[in-house]
């Protein structure tokens, strides 16, 4: 499949609520097709319940859909994983629960429309604008993670800002990895094996 080209500028940005409506349909009906595989803007508009004119005021292309796609994607993503961090408190929380609620949080994120994921794979994840803003995304989540290990009590490795680079990077490639092909593994054994993982590398236990 070829790579997605750079979206172009929107011709009209979301301001009123009505056009805010407008576009969380769009993306929406989008979503829900791209679930199911290839799409066009007509069905896309049709789904949504506009006209394909009013589509084209916010989205020029499908590649525009799909790169705003990625972007609510990112934010609801990164949203969710930094507050689940911040409500674990590292003094009160055991580090195995701690570790199993992120493991299942990353797995939910992911197996949520898997079909929608493998279309970022393989359209947009590789290009330059895109991977530029998942690396910053990718450093806020391991600050603050390299935050909660250095003051989590259980945690016995010395460097927790290596540790927190090979938690979090091996776990978004594991968990992709799980969501293209489960191989028959259920997501409780997979989040399981995942967490007794990160504990053997984390801590004495």
């Amino acid at each position: 499949m070829p790579a997605a080209r750079k979206p172009s500028t929107r011709r009209r940005r979301p301001v009123q609520a009505r056009a805010q409506e407008t576009v969380a349909a769009i993306l929406e009906a989008a979503a829900r097709l791209y679930e199911r595989g290839s799409t066009t803007t007509n069905r896309i508009a049709q789904l949504a319940g506009v006209s394909i004119g009013s589509l084209y005021e916010y989205f020029p292309n499908k590649d525009a859909i799909i790169h705003a796609l990625l972007d609510k994607h990112m934010r609801a993503a990164t949203e969710q994983l930094l507050a689940e961090l911040a409500a674990l408190d590292p003094e009160t929380t055991p580090l195995e629960l701690g570790i199993r609620r992120l493991v299942d949080l990353m797995l939910d994120l992911h197996a949520d429309r898997p079909g929608l994921h493998r279309l970022f794979v393989a359209r947009v994840m590789g290009l330059p604008a895109v991977r530029q803003r998942l690396n910053g995304i990718e450093l806020e989540l391991r600050r603050e993670v390299t935050a909660w290990l250095r003051s989590h009590p259980e945690v016995s490795v010395t460097d927790a800002a290596l540790a927190a680079r090979v938690v979090v990077q091996s776990t978004d490639a594991l968990v992709h990895r799980y969501v293209e092909d489960d191989e028959g593994v259920s997501p409780e054994d997979f989040a399981a094996a995942l967490t007794g993982l990160w504990m053997a590398y984390l801590s004495d236990a």
